[in-house]
């Protein structure tokens, strides 16, 4: 079972994401923000990111 951190600032996106991969049985962790989730990378160590470029504050870029 594979690891996948989402993040993204539209909570529908990310709710969207995180339950169609656990029906897949991937684990999911997810962030609203590109702060949070350079956390939540740093404590999980996911297999995959899935990030959205456009974000106030920190943006995906900045994030990457």
């Amino acid at each position: 079972m594979g690891r996948i951190l989402v993040i993204d600032d539209d909570p529908g996106v990310r709710d969207a994401f995180s339950m169609a991969l656990e029906d897949t049985r991937y684990e999911v962790v997810s962030a609203e923000d590109g702060q949070k989730g350079l956390e939540l990378a740093r404590m999980y160590e996911p297999d995959l990111v899935l990030l959205d470029l456009k974000m106030p504050g920190m943006s995906g870029v900045e994030t990457l």
